[in-house]
């Protein structure tokens, strides 16, 4: 080789190590070099920055005893092993002791480095900081723990209250009625009032217990999921609405339904509660309910279609609040609870429920069910 083509050789590797060292120096992630013992021969800027400690400070150390906790070093030294031998590894989370002793939590990826001749020298690894990424997953997961005993709590408060709350209340409600009986115009036409009202509101009460009773049971009582036939839980539901049926002169179709995997006695209690909605909030014309499935993807997706007064777009969450009512009772009677149940029985069952609808032009409810079942560890 002439003295000019060594001379340009060593140009175009001056200019490549420049190029490294720049990417190197400027990379916003942890660069390491160990070599074959595990000993540091190199940290970046980046590294020293964010540990604290100067690459004069590590410079020929062991990493493992300088950097890693304890508990993790020798796990570490066999990934290292591993690394040195040939494997490449990849997305393997270890932490880091700072000089100022914080922990910070990085996800590495190794490859051993070879010479000219293919012998292993050491091994390179790049690292990314991923401590704030890692505590906000903790919390997280802390947060939807939390959060899911809250719910278990509360549901099992609402039917401990509930519960017990059914004997003393019976007993007033006994009483006052008595009182209604023995003494209604024996009085002054106040005390006849003042009695009605307290008949009134203890019956009121006690409806109010029983469906805040029904609405814990949905998570309290629960059964193992099976495969339901759609069909016949539907022909149940109707069985059980049969009274409101002829009240209403209401008429149920429906097309072929598929077999799921559920509870199918909270099944039938949504199905019900969802044609009875469609029963009572009808127009001028008796009401006309229309019972559907189909399959999308990896749910199948019911609708119950009416022919009712429809729903203001602006009311289509309020309506699944338990309690919440877009009507007075005396037009139309109930508690304000049965799209509450229907909700949870679904959210219960890996789905989803929505509606949409018009007002004086019919609403169509909406729900999905897993055609494979509700995930593992969500069972009702």
């Amino acid at each position: 080789m002439g003295s000019a083509d060594r001379r340009q050789a060593e140009e175009a590797l001056r200019k490549e190590k420049e190029f490294t060292d720049g990417l190197i120096n400027t990379a916003q992630a942890i660069i390491l070099v160990l070599d074959t013992k595990g000993r540091i021969t190199m940290i970046n800027p980046y590294m020293e920055e964010i540990s604290g400690y100067r690459l004069e400070e590590v410079r020929g150390k062991d990493w493992f005893e300088t950097f890693l906790p304890e508990s993790d070093r020798q796990r570490t030294r066999e990934l290292f092993s591993r690394a040195i031998s040939g494997a490449r590894t990849k997305g393997n989370i270890n932490p880091i002791v700072a000089k100022d002793g914080r922990k910070i939590i990085v996800e590495w990826y190794d490859k051993s480095l070879l010479d000219s001749s293919g012998k292993v020298t050491g091994m390179l690894s790049i690292g990314q900081d991923i401590t704030e990424r890692r505590l906000a997953e903790e919390a997280l997961v802390r947060k939807s723990e939390d959060l899911a005993r809250s719910n278990a709590e509360l549901a099992q408060f609402a039917y401990v209250a509930s519960h017990d709350l059914k004997e003393p209340l019976r007993m007033v409600i006994s009483y006052v009625q008595l009182l209604e009986e023995r003494y209604k115009g024996k009085l002054d036409p106040d005390a006849d009032e003042f009695i009605g009202y307290a008949v009134e509101g203890t019956k009121r009460m006690s409806q109010l217990l029983k469906a805040l009773l029904d609405y814990s049971r949905v998570s309290t009582r629960g059964n193992p999921l099976q495969t339901v036939e759609s069909e016949t839980v539907l022909e149940t539901a109707l069985q059980n609405l049969k009274i409101v049926l002829e009240e209403t002169k209401g008429t149920v179709t429906h097309d072929p339904l598929p077999v799921i995997i559920a509870d199918e006695t909270q099944m039938v209690q949504l199905f019900q509660n969802l044609i009875c909605n469609g029963l009572k909030f009808h127009g001028p014309q008796p009401p006309l309910i229309q019972v559907s499935a189909k399959q999308e993807g990896t749910n199948w997706i019911f609708s119950f279609q009416d022919n009712g007064i429809g729903i203001d777009p602006q009311y289509f969450e309020k309506i699944f609040v338990i309690f919440q009512r877009l009507h007075t009772r005396d037009k139309y009677p109930g508690m304000g609870i049965g799209l509450a149940i229907a909700k949870k029985i679904v959210e219960q069952h890996g789905g989803r429920i929505w509606v949409e609808s018009e007002k004086e032009k019919g609403s169509t409810f909406y729900f999905t069910v897993p055609v494979d079942g509700v995930e593992e560890g969500k069972n009702i």
